[in-house]
């Protein structure tokens, strides 16, 4: 490992210290070994060094709100995503002040823009024991519905920046209810129902990328099916 990844991984070490120390939640300590597996992958997926990807990416160290982590990791997982779906020439966009998507690719021959959008913590529900309270696990009237609806129009603007045949909007799903609640095909009816009422069209695409449901089934998806 050269010298520049080397302290590029410590420093994803110290951010999630300084996070765990904030919040004191558990499951950060076993974050650091797999934050740092999944940048060693992704730079081989994209071709960029350590460095260079994280520069890329929404990577904020000064912020220490379980948000901004969440947002960092929906970009790296982004490129997990787009990879297993057939994309590639995956590359990051160093967020700006102007309007841009998250990532460009291609798709065979097909030039690509990308965005993420991020289902993150905030919408996570109260417990009573095990039980969730007042949580409606479809996407349409839900709370996650609702801000997708009202933050898409902004997504599309990013997306319309850059010149490309395909232009993928992309939900990233952190919450554990939304996940365990639906099956794969109940998910992918839930996007397929926010492409509709969106009512973009080609040559839009919506993504889903929660990486398993809750029978251990992967449930990624994306509507209308690429051709």
């Amino acid at each position: 490992m050269n010298i520049l990844k080397k302290i590029k991984l410590n420093q994803i070490d110290k951010y999630i210290n300084d996070i765990y120390n904030k919040i004191k939640d558990d499951r950060l300590i076993k974050a650091k070994t797999n934050i740092n597996n999944l940048i060693n992958k992704a730079t081989k997926i994209t071709g960029l060094d350590a460095s260079k990807l994280l520069l890329l990416l929404d990577f904020k160290p000064a912020d220490l709100t379980v948000e901004a982590l969440e947002a960092f990791l929906a970009e790296l997982r982004a490129i997990f995503w787009l990879n297993n779906f057939g994309f590639t020439k995956i590359v990051p966009i160093q967020a700006s002040n102007k309007p841009q998507p998250d990532f460009i690719a291609n798709y065979k021959e097909k030039t690509c823009s990308i965005e993420v959008f991020c289902l993150t913590q905030e919408h996570e529900q109260q417990k009573t024991k095990s039980v969730y309270i007042n949580f409606d696990p479809n996407f349409n009237g839900s709370k996650f519905g609702r801000d997708f609806m009202s933050k898409a129009p902004e997504k599309k603007l990013q997306l319309d920046t850059y010149p490309s045949d395909l232009k993928v909007l992309l939900c990233v799903v952190n919450s554990t209810p939304i996940i365990s609640l639906n099956t794969k095909d109940e998910l992918y009816n839930h996007i397929k129902l926010l492409y509709t009422q969106l009512g973009w069209g080609y040559p839009y695409y919506l993504g889903l990328l929660t990486g398993v449901s809750a029978n251990g089934i992967p449930s990624d998806a994306i509507f209308p099916i690429l051709k």
